[in-house]
């Protein structure tokens, strides 16, 4: 867990320096394009690691219906070029939609509400478990991730780990 915080904290750190810099170029009168603010492609790889295990999605109960939300891991979208999962399989038949990435905020995640891109709503206790494997900008696959809802989960966001594989 220490390790974990400790990397949160030196990415936190690195994204103040890129925000003083970028306030800094602008005060010294420069427009130029500002692609260069995203982080490199390992801080998001090291970032959805350390998220893995507490969840990458996670499951609620909200009204009777069961809500499958894939906020924790769009912090990372922009280095993310495909979400593919699959529900109570492993086959990863479907593809989750990757909004937009703001090269001034890339971490940035917008208020959770039930109308967000990211949000996904079933009967309740439809889904049993869920398979997610992220495919980043470059091409390269993350391992395959497993979750089922958390026992007696409520209106708690919460995500329960079954593993993954290589």
């Amino acid at each position: 867990m220490f390790r974990s915080f400790s990397r949160l904290c030196l990415t936190a750190i690195w994204g103040l320096g890129l925000t003083s810099a970028s306030i800094a170029s602008e005060k010294q009168g420069f427009t130029a394009e500002r692609s260069d603010v995203i982080p490199p492609l390992e801080i998001f790889k090291t970032m959805a690691d350390d998220l893995q295990p507490q969840g990458w999605i996670t499951f609620q109960t909200l009204d009777g219906k069961q809500i499958v939300n894939f906020a924790p891991i769009m912090s990372l979208r922009c280095r993310l070029k495909e979400i593919k999962y699959s529900i109570d399989s492993k086959d990863l038949d479907k593809s989750f939609p990757i909004p937009d990435c703001d090269p001034e905020y890339p971490f940035r995640v917008e208020a959770q509400s039930i109308h967000q891109p990211y949000i996904m709503e079933f009967p309740g206790g439809t889904v049993q478990a869920l398979a997610v494997q992220l495919t980043w900008d470059d091409g390269s696959t993350s391992k395959i991730a497993y979750y089922e809802p958390c026992r007696a989960v409520g209106a708690a966001p919460c995500a329960y780990p079954l593993g993954s594989n290589e």
